[in-house]
């Protein structure tokens, strides 16, 4: 929603930068390596960590698709907002990612503070995060 991200730059949680395709780059390589150690996680049977280096993955995903906006997050709830007003909202990326963002951000609480997890919200997050980072890097042609 369009007001949810206003509201995120008026309170200076989401702020203009410059487009910087090294950081944008920089962004893709951690969304890339914690894809890796997500999937090396799943197949140990280390369910905990998969599900946050997966939802890490799709973090740094949507965080190089708003630098190359030319957009900054502070918050990982406006990062959210951002994806939605930039990306979702124009029709350049499906909503369901976005669903399955906000799933895993709160799949990563409860593993992380909750120490709740299992293997069926392990392999799913893996999924959606290999499809977000695919996602992305077409987005951005990398």
């Amino acid at each position: 929603m369009r007001y949810q991200f206003e509201q995120c730059i008026s309170k200076g949680k989401i702020v203009k930068i410059n487009i910087d395709p090294d950081l944008i780059s920089k962004e893709m390589r951690e969304a890339g390596n914690d894809l890796d150690v997500c999937e090396k996680s799943l197949k140990e049977s280390n369910f905990k960590w998969a599900i946050i280096q997966a939802y890490y993955s799709m973090f740094h995903s949507f965080r190089a698709l708003i630098f190359s906006k030319g957009f900054r997050e502070k918050s990982h709830i406006c990062l959210k907002y951002a994806i939605e007003s930039l990306f979702v909202d124009n029709g350049l990326l499906d909503n369901q990612l976005l669903q399955d963002f906000d799933y895993a951000m709160k799949m990563r609480e409860g593993a992380d503070y909750g120490h709740i997890y299992s293997a069926d919200t392990a392999l799913e997050l893996v999924n959606s995060a290999s499809k977000i980072y695919e996602n992305s890097k077409e987005l951005l042609k990398q």
